[in-house]
């Protein structure tokens, strides 16, 4: 007898329909776990937006909730683009008339020519800081002292007298080589700027006079032309060579309200409290700076809140809401924890707060609460308000003699870190959530499982019902092909 080859062929039977059919019952348990599985996914996903968009109005509350925000400044230089002027939070505002008449600038000094190779040179460079006179006609080292020693060594090219002298830390100064048409020369400059910031060179070995920059050699070397010359510093017929002095280390020269000022560098960082002033260039003139309170930047700070607000109220009513025309629930409708943050978040915007001797709630200062359970800033009610602006601040930030009186945004933002928090609703029910998840995953796993194991019995018991009929059906064609020829040998 043939062996049956396909399901149903031995029986007759639609087995495969029987099957599938029988399966698809089996599968609904599977199904409505997956189905549940995609709300908790959904729930899962609403709470994270959810998350989001609380932790959103919680950076928008500590914004508000400093001291600090309440104190920022706005500088207005009138157009004038030779000064850069920034105030802290603790600059008064007020009006500046300033003129810089002169820049801070570095020393810088250049050899003249020196030819390559270089003669012998051995000894000890001194570097000195320090303030040259008018004209470098004397010089002043700083006090404490401050000098640093080069070792010169035989042999020593330009390029190692340049390396030597900018390995040293503390010299002050900067080497570098200048090419040109004549030759190359050592060029060294001031790392900083002002009088004392200066520099002298001195030696200890007659070879390394080329070198020094000092009063002695200075001296020596304007027999010819006066110092400032363009050519000041050639040398006479004694001399081999010799330093060209540049430029002299001067301070900036400036006046502040009339006041004079002279600066090391081109900062004032301690002429008014909290404010700096730089000077890019001389001023030409006066120019007029005005420092005042950042109302703009504290109105927008505001309505930054009110919009965080707004968006997470209205998150939470559209995920909260029931159809009823379609009798359909939206996803996170009658969710306690959601509808819990939802309060717990008004009663704080809305409740009342002695942090403020004049104003009591947001809305004493132009935050109204609408109809429709949102906020709304009504920009000249908050103008007004700030021009009490110490209130204004009370109302919003933190006290620091108790929370008790802490503003409204001090309120929302520790409010926020509680909800939050490790321990906070909206961490405990995003956990829970994941952990429901993770059960209904593993209980569709076991599903999985037990219906492979059906499906296996099923296929087992339809195959051995085949065999079987397909043997009977064997069976009765042999007896009715007997009967047949029995018949016939009869007749």
């Amino acid at each position: 007898m043939p062996s049956i080859q396909s399901i149903g062929v031995g029986s007759g039977l639609d087995a495969s329909s029987i099957i599938s059919s029988l399966m698809a019952i089996e599968r609904q348990p599977l199904q409505r776990l997956q189905s549940a599985a995609a709300d908790v996914k959904t729930q899962i996903s609403a709470y994270g937006t959810l998350r989001a968009k609380v932790d959103a109005l919680g950076s928008a509350a500590d914004a508000l909730a400093s001291a600090e925000s309440w104190s920022q400044t706005t500088v207005n230089l009138n157009g004038n683009d030779a000064l850069k002027v920034t105030a802290s939070a603790s600059a008064q505002p007020l009006d500046l008339d300033v003129s810089v008449t002169a820049l801070a600038q570095r020393q810088s000094i250049a050899t003249s020519t020196l030819p390559t190779p270089l003669p012998s040179m051995t000894g000890t460079l001194t570097i000195a800081l320090g303030a040259w006179s008018a004209g470098f006609g004397s010089f002043s080292a700083k006090s404490p002292a401050s000098s640093v020693n080069v070792t010169i060594a035989s042999g020593d090219s330009l390029v190692d007298i340049r390396n030597k002298i900018n390995d040293q830390p503390n010299a002050g100064v900067t080497a570098s080589i200048l090419n040109d048409a004549s030759g190359s020369r050592l060029v060294l400059r001031s790392k900083e700027t002002g009088e004392e910031n200066g520099f002298q060179i001195t030696s200890d070995d007659p070879s390394l006079k080329p070198l020094e920059f000092n009063e002695t050699s200075l001296a020596s070397r304007s027999n010819t032309y006066p110092v400032g010359h363009p050519q000041a510093g050639v040398l006479d017929s004694t001399d081999d060579y010799g330093f060209i002095a540049n430029v002299r280390g001067t301070n900036l020269q400036a006046t502040v309200n009339g006041a004079a000022v002279s600066s090391a560098s081109n900062t004032m960082n301690n002429v008014l409290d909290g404010v700096s002033i730089q000077a890019l260039k001389t001023t030409g003139g006066s120019a007029q700076v005005s420092i005042g309170r950042d109302l703009a930047g504290m109105k927008s700070r505001v309505d930054s809140f009110v919009a965080a607000y707004n968006d997470f109220m209205s998150y939470v009513k559209q995920q909260t809401a029931y159809n009823a025309d379609t009798k359909t629930a939206a996803t996170l409708q009658g969710d306690r924890v959601a509808v819990g943050l939802q309060y717990n978040l008004r009663s704080t915007i809305t409740g009342a707060t002695q942090a403020s001797s004049v104003f009591e709630r947001l809305s004493s200062v132009g935050v109204e609460l609408q109809p429709d359970g949102s906020l709304k800033t009504n920009a000249a009610k908050l103008d007004t308000a700030l021009q009490n602006l110490p209130e204004v601040a009370a109302l919003f930030s933190r006290n620091e003699t108790g929370t008790a009186q802490d503003g409204v945004a001090r309120r929302m933002a520790d409010l926020v870190d509680q909800l939050t928090g490790s321990e906070g609703p909206l961490k405990t029910r995003q956990d829970s959530l994941q952990e429901r998840l993770k059960r209904n995953q593993t209980e569709q796993e076991k599903v999985n499982d037990r219906l492979l194991q059906v499906e296996a019995r099923l296929q087992a018991q339809y195959t051995t019902l085949d065999r079987k009929m397909a043997s009977l059906t064997g069976l009765g064609q042999y007896v009715a092909q007997q009967v047949q020829q029995f018949s016939k040998g009869q007749s």
